[in-house]
């Protein structure tokens, strides 16, 4: 399958879009990356005593510095993990763990899949956390990945 690449709906929410994304193209494991603007945001930082997720919400514009997750399944459909580095009109950065609420303003995207069985999420009772139930996914037997994902992993 080859490299995914597009624009986001303005005013669409960050993650529903990038799920969509991915599910309409059949993308069951793969890399994310999103750059792009933001008309609201809201970041979790995962609270590791509480086992649960502090909203940091930003009611502003802010610039995506960097984008970057994966596609895996939970509960048997797509699902993006995605973290955010973001920052503000003065420059400051602030990043996190990107949740529902991220309104866009601009972005533009890239899904690279990834060959062999998808990660499948469960349930972690350790962290609480929806964690890849392996600890490592082999891609296909060929051991070969596509030309277009070894030119994004391979070229400066």
């Amino acid at each position: 399958m080859a490299m995914l690449m597009g624009k986001l709906a303005h005013q669409a929410d960050l993650i529903e879009a990038l799920t969509d994304a991915a599910g309409a193209n059949g993308v069951r494991a793969g890399a994310v990356q999103v750059v792009g603007a933001l008309q609201k945001a809201k970041l979790g930082f995962y609270d590791q005593w509480r086992k649960a997720y502090r909203e940091l919400p930003f009611e502003r514009p802010m610039e995506i510095v960097s984008g970057m997750g994966n596609v895996s399944l939970r509960d048997g459909k797509p699902f993006i993990h995605l973290h955010l580095a973001l920052s503000d009109d003065e420059g400051k950065v602030f990043g996190g763990h990107a949740l529902g609420g991220c309104t866009i303003f601009a972005a533009e995207f890239s899904i690279m899949p990834l060959p062999g069985e998808a990660p499948v999420r469960v349930f972690d009772e350790t962290t609480g956390l929806y964690l890849w139930e392996r600890a490592i996914y082999p891609t296909e037997a060929s051991g070969e990945i596509s030309p277009e994902l070894a030119r994004a992993l391979l070229q400066p």
